[in-house]
């Protein structure tokens, strides 16, 4: 009888935020994720939300003014998420959280160990939720980028869409990931000819 290998589970999530501010407590204005595995490069499930920022600072969020401004100079494709009706700041946690324990979330992944993690958890935190990871389950893109030489590839989507950001930082995880798992692969040495 055949052993059945069972598919790799996508159960990593790369999120990615788009926001008003780039410290812990700003307001967020949309979550994208995706729900990955970074060996296989299965992707799979995916999450996004538009937040409504004045709800977002009736949490208790706040508005970065150099940010808002930096949004200005930002293609028309990548402010059109700030212009959509947004979900309240809870729901979209609460919607998060479901997704998160939906896909059986194990490490949550960000472009930058100082970003995505902690702006988010500071969210959960002004909202007074439970994030549904834990600190330890954190993972850093731009080190793994460094290691591997590979930067994400954004050219099929539009860079600044938190959910395109997040799929396309995924696949760079999972090229990085091939790329270093090959370099520990030994090459065999052939011995040298012996002398006739």
């Amino acid at each position: 009888m055949n052993d059945i290998i069972a598919p790799p589970r996508p159960n990593h999530v790369m999120v990615d935020l788009e926001t008003f501010g780039v410290q812990p407590g700003s307001v967020i204005v949309s979550i994208g994720a995706v729900a990955f595995d970074p060996v296989s490069s299965v992707a799979g499930e995916t999450f996004y939300a538009v937040i409504d920022p004045a709800d977002a600072q009736r949490c208790g969020l706040t508005l970065d003014a150099k940010t808002v401004l930096w949004w200005l100079g930002r293609s028309e494709a990548a402010r059109q998420a700030l212009t959509v009706p947004g979900m309240p700041m809870v729901a979209a946690l609460h919607a998060f959280s479901a997704f998160w324990r939906r896909v059986g979330g194990t490490r949550f992944w960000g472009h930058g160990g100082n970003f995505d993690e902690p702006l988010l958890s500071a969210a959960y935190r002004v909202c007074g939720i439970e994030p549904p990871w834990q600190f330890y389950d954190s993972r850093c893109t731009r080190t793994i980028f460094d290691l591997a030489g590979v930067k994400p590839e954004r050219d099929g989507g539009t860079h600044h869409n938190a959910l395109d950001d997040a799929k396309a930082q995924a696949d760079a995880v999972a090229r990085a990931y091939a790329i270093l798992r090959e370099r520990q692969t030994p090459t065999l040495v052939k011995p040298p000819e012996a002398a006739a």
